[in-house]
């Protein structure tokens, strides 16, 4: 438990103490927000570059007593449409069943 309040501590402390801010807007650079948890033995982190519109995702799960897993992911990059619910970016994948079927 202590691991994942430290991880968290860093986590917040970093993005604060990032001193770049989004031009014209006066809104910080990077937003983070917690999208997924399941009783402080996980925790998934929704993180936005305002400025760029690069995404990325940080997970932490506790796996057994003593292992940690932490894993940031790279997601891409938004970009805005021409109007209101314009798909931008269609992504098909298979699920895990059906990789394990072939």
């Amino acid at each position: 438990m202590r691991i994942i309040f430290t991880s968290l501590v860093i986590m917040v402390t970093l993005l604060i103490a990032t001193p770049t801010i989004a031009a014209d807007s006066g809104v910080g650079r990077y937003t983070a927000i917690l999208i997924g948890g399941q009783g402080g033995r996980s925790s998934v982190v929704f993180i936005l570059d305002t400025k760029e519109g690069h995404v990325w995702t940080w997970g932490l799960a506790v796996v057994g007593m003593k292992k940690v897993v932490e894993r940031i992911t790279y997601k891409g990059r938004v970009r805005p449409g021409k109007k209101m619910g314009e798909v931008i970016e269609e992504i098909i994948t298979t699920s895990i069943e059906d990789k394990r079927k072939e």
